[in-house]
C-alpha cells in the first residue's frame, strides 16, 4: 500500500512538473506534445544549417546566443549529429510551404522546415521555448512540434511618411515581425507629407518632396513643427533592407502612394498635378494632393517609379493605394475633362478605374502583381491578378472576394492599430476603439457570407500603423504596435477552432511580455481595474504579478509613485490614478478610479424592459453628473431608451423622456444642488428591444469632475458649419469647432462668461479631441475678471494651455501669433477646474 501511495505521489510530481512547464508560445501552434524530459544545451554545442538557409545563419546564431547566452559554432550540412541543433530543409515533409516539425530529444534539437521560411518558423518556436518563463536556462523541454500557418499572407504594414523611422528601427520592426512568424512587411513609403525612397531618374522626390518645414516646399505637420523635419532611403539603405528581411523570412512589399495622397509629388514636381482655378482638399484637407490623370506624361513618369522600385524590391506585388483620392480636383481640369469626353466616361471613378488599367500594364511590365486599397474597385473592370487590401470594413473584403479577387483583410476596426486602445489614450477613433482583445476577436473569413470557393479568395490578414500621431510620446510606434501584433499573429497563424483569448492572454502575460522586453520593444502593458465602493478603493491587477503604482492628486504615476499591496480607503478616489509598470520603458496607460455600474441589462427577446434602481451609494456629492449607457459589445447595441428619469427622496430632478438609441451610447446631463448624505436617489429608465436581437448595456452615474458654466463664445475666424462654435461651450467632450482655413496671427477666441467664475484652474485644449491635428502652434492664452482688462496666462505648448486665476474669471480669450501651417484650426470646451 505505501509503494504504491509512493508511486502515485511520483507522478503526480512529475504531472505538476509538466504542468507547470508551459511553454507559452504565440502564435499557438497546431500539434504540440511534451515530455517531462529536458535537453541539456552542451556549452560547447554546434549549430548546423542547412545550405538552402546559408543566409539567415548569422541570424540563426545570433538569436540562438540572445535567448540561451551559448554562442554556439555554425556550420553548413544537411545531417543531424548527436547533441547538436539542427535548422534543415525538406521539401517532402507532408505541409504547407511553411510548415515545420521541431522534435526535441535526448540527441539534440532537429527543425525540418517544408522550405527556408518554414525553417525560420521552426526556429522562433525554438527560440520562444528557450524563453518561456517555465524553462530552465540552457535546457530545452523535449517536444514533438508539428506546425504550420493557416493563412500564407501574414503582414504588418508600417507608415513611415507621416513620421520618418530610420533604417535601423526599420530593421529592428522587421526583427519584431519575424519573431512572430510575420511574413510580409508593407513599407508604405510615400504620401502627402513625405516621400521616402531615392528615386535617380526623379531626384526632388527626395531633395525636396522628402523634408516639410519654414522654407520647405511640404509645410510642417504631424507634429513637426517650425523646424526642418523629414528624410528619406537611399537605393542602397532599401537593398539592404530587402536583404535584411529575407534572411529573416519576410518579404518586403513597397507602396507608392497613386493617384491620391500625393502632395509630396505635385510639390516637388508642380507639373504632375492638375492645373485647376478651383482648389479643393481631400479628406485629410490637403490641396493638389492628386495626380493628372489627363496628363500622358505622367504615365512615363510612373513608368521609370515603379521600374526603379521593381529593381529594389524583388516582392512579386507593388502597392500602388489608390485610397480616398480627391476625385473633384479631376472635375475642374481641362487636361481630365478632355479625357473624360473622349473615353465617353460619365464619372470620375471611371477616370480613376483608367489610370489603374495604365498602372497595371506598366506594374506587370516589369514582372510585378498590382496590390491597392479596396477603392481601386470601383469604376470598371481592373486586372484579375490585383490584390486587394480590404481596409475600409468586413463587408469590402466580401465584394472583393466575391468579385474572384485575392483578398488581404485588414478591416481599420480590428486591424488598424493607430487605434486608440482605450476612451483615453492617444489615437485615431473613427473607426473603434482597438484594444488587444478587440484585435484578437477578428475573425479574417466571414463564413456565412462567403461560398467555399469565395472563401480561398481571402489570402490573409494584414495590420497597419498610420503614423498620424507617432510623434510622440518617445516610442510611440512601439507601444500601438505591441501586443496587438502578437494577436495578429496570431489570427493569421493558428487554426480558428484553436483561438481562444483566455489561453492567448494567459500565455502573453506569463512569459510573451517579457520576451517583448528582452526584444527591447517599449509596449503598452495592461492596466489594472480600480474600482470605489463604500469609502474604498480596490484594485484588481492585470496578471499575476503585475507592478501597479498610484497618484493621489490627479497625475500620471511614475516608477517612484507608491506600490499598490492594499485596499486604500478615502473619500477623494476622483484624484487616484493606477498603472501597471513591467519595466523601464513599458508601462499600461494610467486609469482612473471606476464606480461600479448603477445598472445593467442583457437580453435578446423582443420586450421592454422597466428598470428602475437605488443609487443612493453612488451619489456622494452635489454637481453635475453625467449618465452613460455603454453597450456591453459591438454587437449588443439593439434597442432604445426612454423615460430616463431621476428622483431625490422621491421627487423629480430631471426626466429625458425622448428616445435614444443604445447604438448612439446616450450621456444624458443632471444636475444635483441638494446634495445631502441622507438623501436617497433613485434612477428610473425603460428599455425597449424592437427585434430579437442582442440589446445588453453598463448603466454608468459619474460627477464630472469640471465646472460648466453658461458662456458666449465669439470668435474672428469663419466656423465650419458641420463643426460651429458653439460647440465650445457644450461641455461635450465628443464635439468641437473646426475653422474652414489654417488661423493666422491675429486670430482669436473669447470665451465670456454669463457670471464670473471661481477655478483654480482652466486648461484650454485646441486640436481635435484625443488628436494632435490642427492645433495652435503659436499664440497664448489670457483672462480677465472685469471682461476689459486681460492678463497673459501659458504660451500654447503642442496645443495647450492653462491659466491659474486667483478671483472669479469673467472672461477667457485664445491670442493667436501665426499660423498653425494646417487647412484648419480646430478648438475644444474648457476645462474648469473647481
Amino acid at each position: 500500500m505505501k509503494k504504491s501511495i509512493v508511486l502515485i505521489a511520483i507522478f503526480l510530481s512529475s504531472l505538476n512538473a509538466l504542468q507547470a512547464q508551459k511553454l507559452d508560445i504565440i502564435p499557438r501552434p497546431v500539434q504540440i506534445e511534451q515530455e517531462n524530459k529536458w535537453f541539456v544545451i552542451p556549452s560547447s554545442v554546434k549549430i548546423i544549417v542547412d545550405k538552402k538557409l546559408q543566409k539567415s545563419a548569422n541570424y540563426i546564431a545570433a538569436n540562438f546566443f540572445k535567448n540561451t547566452g551559448i554562442n554556439a559554432a555554425v556550420a553548413i550540412g544537411n545531417k543531424h549529429p548527436q547533441n547538436s541543433i539542427s535548422f534543415l530543409v525538406d521539401k517532402k515533409l507532408d505541409l504547407p510551404d511553411e510548415g515545420y516539425q521541431l522534435t526535441v530529444t535526448k540527441k539534440g534539437v532537429l527543425v525540418k522546415g517544408k522550405s527556408p521560411k518554414g525553417a525560420l518558423n521552426g526556429l522562433q518556436t525554438l527560440l520562444q521555448i528557450c524563453s518561456a518563463k517555465d524553462v530552465k536556462k540552457g535546457t530545452i523541454p523535449f517536444v514533438k512540434i508539428e506546425d504550420y500557418p493557416r493563412f500564407e499572407w501574414r503582414g504588418m504594414m508600417l507608415d513611415c511618411s507621416r513620421q520618418f523611422f530610420d533604417k535601423q528601427t526599420v530593421e529592428n520592426y522587421i526583427d519584431w515581425l519575424a519573431a512572430h512568424k510575420m511574413n510580409v512587411f508593407h513599407w508604405h513609403l510615400t504620401d502627402d507629407n513625405g516621400w521616402r525612397a531615392e528615386i535617380k531618374s526623379m531626384p526632388d522626390l527626395t531633395l525636396k518632396g522628402a523634408w516639410r518645414g519654414p522654407g520647405e516646399v511640404l509645410l510642417p505637420s504631424y507634429g513637426s513643427g517650425d523646424k526642418r523635419y523629414g528624410g528619406f532611403y537611399t537605393q542602397q539603405d532599401m537593398r539592404e533592407v530587402v536583404a535584411y528581411a529575407s534572411a529573416r523570412g519576410i518579404d518586403i512589399m513597397p507602396e507608392i502612394e497613386i493617384p491620391g495622397h500625393s502632395r509630396a509629388v505635385t510639390a516637388a514636381y508642380p507639373e504632375v498635378g492638375c492645373v485647376t482655378t478651383q482648389e479643393t482638399k481631400s479628406v485629410q484637407g490637403e490641396v493638389k494632393n492628386v495626380w493628372c490623370v489627363g496628363r500622358e506624361e505622367n504615365y512615363q513618369i510612373l513608368d521609370a517609379i515603379i521600374r526603379e522600385f521593381s529593381e529594389m524590391f524583388p516582392f512579386e506585388y507593388i502597392h500602388v493605394a489608390g485610397d480616398e483620392v480627391n476625385r473633384a480636383n479631376w472635375d475642374h481640369c481641362p487636361k481630365c475633362r478632355a479625357l473624360m469626353e473622349k473615353e465617353g466616361y460619365t464619372d470620375t471613378f471611371q477616370l480613376q478605374n483608367y489610370f489603374f488599367r495604365r498602372v497595371e500594364k506598366i506594374v506587370a511590365k516589369y514582372n510585378r502583381k498590382t496590390a491597392g486599397w479596396n477603392e481601386i474597385l470601383k469604376g470598371g473592370e481592373i486586372n484579375p491578378n490585383t490584390l486587394i487590401s480590404a481596409w475600409q470594413g468586413i463587408s469590402y473584403g466580401i465584394e472583393s472576394a466575391k468579385k474572384g479577387y485575392e483578398t488581404i483583410m485588414m478591416p481599420g476596426q480590428f486591424t488598424y492599430f493607430d487605434m486608440a486602445q482605450s476612451e483615453n489614450e492617444r489615437g485615431h477613433r473613427w473607426a473603434a476603439i482597438t484594444d488587444t482583445k478587440r484585435a484578437y476577436s477578428f475573425e479574417p473569413i466571414p463564413d456565412n457570407d462567403l461560398t467555399p470557393e469565395q472563401q480561398k479568395m481571402i489570402k490573409g490578414v494584414q495590420g497597419a500603423l498610420w503614423s498620424e500621431y507617432l510623434d510622440r510620446p518617445t516610442r510611440f510606434m512601439e507601444y500601438q504596435s505591441y501586443p496587438r501584433i502578437a494577436a495578429l499573429s496570431e489570427i493569421g497563424w493558428t487554426k480558428k477552432e484553436d483561438k481562444n483569448w483566455d489561453d492567448f492572454y494567459g500565455r502573453l502575460t506569463h512569459s510573451h511580455l517579457q520576451r517583448l522586453a528582452n526584444m527591447g520593444i517599449a509596449f503598452r502593458d495592461f492596466p489594472p481595474t480600480a474600482i470605489y465602493k463604500n469609502g474604498s478603493i480596490t484594485v484588481t491587477l492585470p496578471y499575476e504579478g503585475a507592478v501597479v503604482r498610484y497618484d493621489t492628486q490627479g497625475k500620471e504615476p511614475t516608477r517612484q509613485s507608491p506600490l499598490y499591496t492594499n485596499p486604500i480607503q478615502t473619500k477623494d478616489y476622483e484624484n487616484y490614478l493606477f498603472r501597471t509598470f513591467f519595466n523601464e520603458v513599458a508601462a499600461s496607460p494610467a486609469v482612473k478610479v471606476e464606480k461600479l455600474p448603477v445598472a445593467n441589462w442583457n437580453t435578446s427577446k423582443v420586450e421592454v424592459l422597466n428598470i428602475s434602481e437605488n443609487i443612493s451609494e453612488h451619489v456622494d456629492k452635489k454637481g453635475i453628473w453625467y449618465l452613460t449607457f455603454v453597450p456591453t459589445t459591438d454587437e449588443s447595441v439593439s434597442g432604445v431608451v426612454r423615460a430616463v428619469s431621476l428622483f431625490e427622496n422621491d421627487k423629480l430632478i430631471q426626466t429625458y423622456s425622448d428616445e435614444k438609441t443604445l447604438k448612439s451610447k446616450p450621456r444624458l446631463r443632471f444636475v444635483i444642488e441638494n446634495y445631502n448624505e441622507k438623501n436617497t436617489y433613485r434612477l428610473d429608465f425603460s428599455v425597449e428591444n424592437k427585434e430579437a436581437k442582442e440589446s445588453s448595456a453598463k448603466v454608468h452615474f459619474n460627477c464630472s469632475p469640471y465646472l460648466e458654466p453658461e458662456a458666449k463664445v465669439t470668435s474672428s475666424m469663419a466656423e465650419n458649419p458641420k463643426f460651429p462654435i458653439a460647440n465650445l461651450a457644450d461641455y461635450n467632450p465628443e464635439t468641437y469647432l473646426r475653422t474652414d482655413i489654417a488661423c493666422a496671427n491675429g486670430d482669436w477666441i473669447l470665451y465670456t462668461f454669463t457670471n464670473p467664475v471661481a477655478s483654480s484652474k482652466i486648461d484650454v485644449l485646441t486640436g481635435i479631441p484625443h488628436h494632435p491635428r490642427f492645433i495652435i502652434n503659436n499664440g497664448f492664452v489670457e483672462y480677465s475678471y472685469n471682461g476689459t482688462d486681460f492678463i497673459k496666462g501659458d504660451d500654447f505648448d503642442y496645443g495647450n494651455a492653462s491659466i491659474y486665476p486667483k478671483q472669479p474669471v469673467k472672461a477667457v480669450k485664445i491670442t493667436i501669433t501665426g499660423t498653425n501651417n494646417e487647412p484648419l484650426m480646430a478648438g475644444q470646451d474648457l476645462r474648469i477646474n473647481p
